[in-house]
């Protein structure tokens, strides 16, 4: 499944489920059945008691943090099977919207536990709403609601006060108004509603946007729980899969960077970033792929050697780590370091110890690849498979879209003036008859001399250099024709970059009504 390909759905309304959605339960129950055979120890805990732990801590998390939603939720007692999907916390757009809904239809269909896992360690530049607008014409217009800065993250972040949720909304109002679709209005004046209603229940940024994002969509019926990762990473389970990590940092580094190196050159990538930058390693010192929380959020590093230790930039030793891996996962457990995984680290804890089945999106399961390969040789487990969702919502604006192959074709026909003008004549209206007789002369002698320049023995520089010449008046004769045909190109291009704007997929969730997008995915 090399760099798991999914093409985004494009017709309005269209969902992609990869494998498709009526496989997903008998899927989900396979990846039970297989982790039930895994052998392999975490902390010199079995993965099977690992997994049992870290599936009612995240559910006892998920439900405590649930409660404050303000929103029907769904009870959990031991189930059977549990299900996920998760993001961070930002005004997304329908094709991730999707999967929580689709994550609830699983759940309904099959009695699973349902967790939205909320990446609330994240960094951020900005929350805001990017909308079409019209001022006078199409353009993009935004209005913030937060802005990020170094090293915070959605849950290091506070929330905004009642100015800033009121000048945000009146923000996105005046863009929208200018829009001839009253409803987008309407649903994002609701979902501000949402937001300040929120405002007393929210002690960060991340718990904001999801308590009102959970209200906003609570007239379709959604139950699943919300679990964020700073409180996921608040269990002993959690703990115990740091110090697994940390004490075999040098590992574990080895591993991700060479399933990653394999991955940019299967896949032909240059940068270092992409999917995921290398753990970097400096004098005994080796980056684990985990952040520490705060006002602020740090790089993790662990200290190698005879005396391990997880320490950060400029050597401050945060906890020292014992040898032995049931001690050291202890000591994390009961350090308060407030802990949260990275990419990697984050899908392999909830893949492997929380959940039964995963719900991607078709970003997301590009990188699982890597995650994939790094858990069989780390640990010598088959990891579980997971599937792919998204959809494709357009605003009803009613727009024309002009579509590139237009822009083509005005622009080959604007070239042809210039090399070919003769093939035009019939589409330039002259107003001097004598005008008209001369251009359809000349197209007559460029079709004798096109003729006789294949001739053998012709003298072609000559026959060139009047065609040329041929070429040239007619252009001049057909001026007025190419002036109007660049006054059509570059309508048509601006008319190309409206359409860019106005059937834009990425416009966030709370332009929709819930009760819509989920009734497309039932």
């Amino acid at each position: 499944m090399e760099r798991s390909e999914a093409e985004v759905p494009r017709g309005h309304g269209e969902v992609l489920t990869r494998p498709r959605y009526e496989e997903w339960a008998a899927l989900a129950a396979a990846n039970a059945d297989a982790a039930s055979a895994w052998d392999f120890r975490v902390s010199g805990t079995h993965v099977g008691e690992l997994r049992a732990l870290a599936r009612r801590e995240a559910l006892a998390a998920a439900a405590a943090f649930s409660e404050r939603l303000g929103v029907r939720v769904m009870s959990v007692d031991a189930p059977e099977l549990v299900v996920m999907t998760g993001h961070q916390p930002e005004l997304y757009h329908p094709g991730v919207w999707a999967k929580d809904f689709l994550l609830q239809r699983l759940a309904d269909d099959t009695g699973a536990a349902a967790l939205d896992c909320v990446v609330d360690s994240d960094a951020f530049e900005a929350v805001a709403v990017v909308s079409p607008c019209m001022r006078p014409g199409v353009s993009r217009c935004h209005s913030y609601l937060a802005l990020g800065a170094p090293d915070a993250c959605w849950a290091c972040s506070p929330p905004p006060s009642g100015r800033e949720i009121e000048d945000f909304r009146r923000g996105g109002l005046e863009s929208l108004e200018s829009l001839r679709a009253p409803a987008i209005a309407r649903h994002f004046g609701r979902f501000c509603d949402h937001l300040r209603s929120a405002l007393p229940d929210s002690s960060n940024l991340a718990e904001l946007l999801t308590i009102s994002r959970r209200r906003y969509e609570a007239s379709a019926g959604t139950t699943y729980l919300e679990l964020p990762v700073s409180a996921e990473s608040r269990g002993n389970a959690f703990a115990s899969f740091f110090a697994d990590v940390a004490l075999r940092a040098e590992e574990f580094a080895e591993v991700h960077d060479g399933e990653v190196a394999a991955y940019r050159s299967r896949n032909r990538l240059r940068g270092k970033t992409r999917p995921f930058p290398d753990l970097r390693r400096d004098e005994g010192l080796v980056e684990l792929p985990f952040w520490q929380l705060g006002r602020r959020r740090r790089a993790l590093w662990a200290r190698t050697g005879s005396r391990p230790a997880v320490v950060v930039a400029g050597g401050e030793v945060l906890l020292d780590l014992p040898r032995d891996p049931v001690e050291a996962a202890n000591a994390v457990a009961s350090a308060g370091l407030s802990l949260a995984p990275r990419a990697v680290t984050l899908t392999m804890f909830n893949r492997l110890f929380v959940c039964d089945l995963f719900i991607h999106g078709a970003g997301g399961a590009l990188y699982d690849v890597v995650t994939d390969a790094i858990v069989r040789r780390f640990y010598g487990a088959e990891p579980p498979r997971y599937v792919v969702a998204s959809m494709t919502m357009y605003l009803p604006l009613g727009f024309h879209a002009v579509t590139s192959a237009e822009v083509a074709a005005a622009e080959e026909k604007l070239n042809r003036i210039a090399h070919n003008p003769d093939q035009l004549l019939d589409e330039c209206a002259f107003e001097d008859p004598a005008e008209r007789r001369e251009a359809f002369a000349l197209a007559d002698e460029k079709a004798r001399l096109t003729a006789d320049i294949r001739r053998e023995g012709a003298d072609k520089k000559a026959i060139g250099a009047r065609i040329r010449e041929v070429n040239e008046r007619l252009a001049l004769l057909l001026s007025p024709l190419a002036d109007e045909l660049g006054r059509e190109l570059e309508s048509l291009k601006a008319q190309l970059e409206a359409a860019d704007i106005m059937t834009d997929r990425t416009y966030p969730f709370c332009f929709w009504s819930p009760e819509e997008v989920a009734d497309k995915l039932r």
